[in-house]
């Protein structure tokens, strides 16, 4: 008889990215359930792509046991015209593998050679991916939620859809200070353009989403509503973008992100799926080993570009920036107490250097760097 086992599968990006945590379910496994090769990544025309290569391990693990994505394996890129692409290793069981231009005619599919045995993800026509309509946001509410939609344009019978989406912005200091207190030096230093007032982010979505037009006569999404963004994020203070990527899906590769979806959600339930219920299009040489994943072939995904300035909206700012002497932070006490009580000098008049939060003065703290995007449309500050 089958015992129970509990088990912990990492599937990397798109697996965490359903969950943004550690998916863990209850399932009737052989013996063998514990050490699935569990493989993640798409083929895609004229790009360069990743593919994550890990097992699944017990529960009894007690966390993330050493070597779960020490996968050491032959990674390649077929096509049923001979074709083959060798992947490079860059670490912890990923594999890069540069895609030159898919032949629509071609059917291609992945091959991994690990322990011996040959994993094969079924060869399939790439599939066209049509273009995002436009991208939207609202804020139906005073100083509520952003909210984040998405339109198709309309195609040639049923797609499927997987959507992600990066995020980028820009954020300025409340206080645009040349004065930095050196905590090394002891000493103020004092610069032409405050240093630290400008600064960017970048965020890669932790979600995944999922749709189909199939029961939509027009064989388009309208509005669909992806992601909301708090108001009093600070990423919407200054200057904010939002990149959509979108990917046309197989009927297979559809119902496998809808299952993995269902998995997230009932974490463990009473009538969580098992993994053996999961659709994959990966097969092994040893009829006796199975993997979990599922890779699709593209020639293309779209992308649409969204910015949103403070402007746009009403934002609820999280920052309390009051101006403070010395004499306010610490009684007594030094420069370098008051730098190690959190605050930084914002600017400097007849009473001496006025002092305010460090997320006020430097970007930096906020989580923001100093390296600008190649594509951010707005110029630097000149101050």
């Amino acid at each position: 008889m089958k015992r129970r086992t509990n088990i912990l599968v990492l599937a990397s990006l798109l697996w965490l990215a359903l969950s943004n945590c550690i998916d863990k379910f209850d399932a009737k496994l052989p013996d063998d359930g514990v050490g699935l090769l569990v493989v993640e990544g798409n083929i895609i025309s004229d790009s360069t792509v990743v593919f994550s290569l890990s097992r699944t391990f017990s529960l009894n693990e007690g966390g993330l046991p050493e070597g779960y994505n020490q996968v050491v394996a032959d990674v390649s890129v077929i096509g049923d015209d001979g074709s083959r692409i060798t992947g490079t290793s860059i670490g912890d069981g990923r594999y890069r593998v540069q895609i030159g231009t898919l032949n629509k005619q071609v059917r291609y599919g992945l091959e991994v050679k690990y322990e011996g045995d040959t994993y094969t993800s079924e060869p399939q026509l790439p599939i066209e991916t049509p273009a995002i309509a436009e991208v939207t946001f609202e804020q139906p509410e005073d100083y509520g939620d952003i909210s984040i939609y998405i339109s198709t344009q309309k195609a040639d019978g049923t797609v499927h859809y997987i959507w992600t989406y990066e995020e980028d912005w820009e954020v300025r200091a409340v206080y645009y200070s040349t004065w930095i207190y050196n905590p090394v030096t002891d000493e103020v230093e004092t610069f032409d353009k405050a240093p630290y007032a400008q600064g960017w982010g970048h965020s890669e979505s932790s979600k995944t989403f999922v749709g189909s037009t199939e029961s939509n006569a027009e064989n388009l999404l309208k509005h669909r509503k992806m992601y909301s963004i708090a108001s009093n994020n600070v990423r919407l203070s200054y200057y904010y973008s939002t990149l959509m990527k979108q990917r046309a899906l197989s009927k297979g590769e559809f119902e496998y992100y809808e299952n993995k979806a269902k998995l997230s959600e009932s974490m463990g339930g009473l009538f969580t799926p098992q993994p053996s219920e999961l659709p994959t299009n990966i097969t092994c040489s040893n009829p006796d080993k199975q993997a979990i994943g599922y890779v699709g072939v593209n020639m293309n995904v779209s992308e649409y570009r969204l910015y949103i300035s403070t402007y746009d909206i009403q934002y609820d700012n999280p920052l309390k920036c009051e101006l403070l002497l010395f004499e306010d932070i610490v009684e007594e006490g030094t420069n370098y107490d008051a730098y190690m009580a959190g605050y930084r000098i914002a600017y400097l008049d007849m009473a001496g250097y006025q002092w305010a939060k460090k997320e006020c003065v430097d970007v930096r703290t906020l989580g923001a760097t100093l390296n600008k995007p190649s594509f951010w449309p707005l110029p630097d500050r000149e101050y």
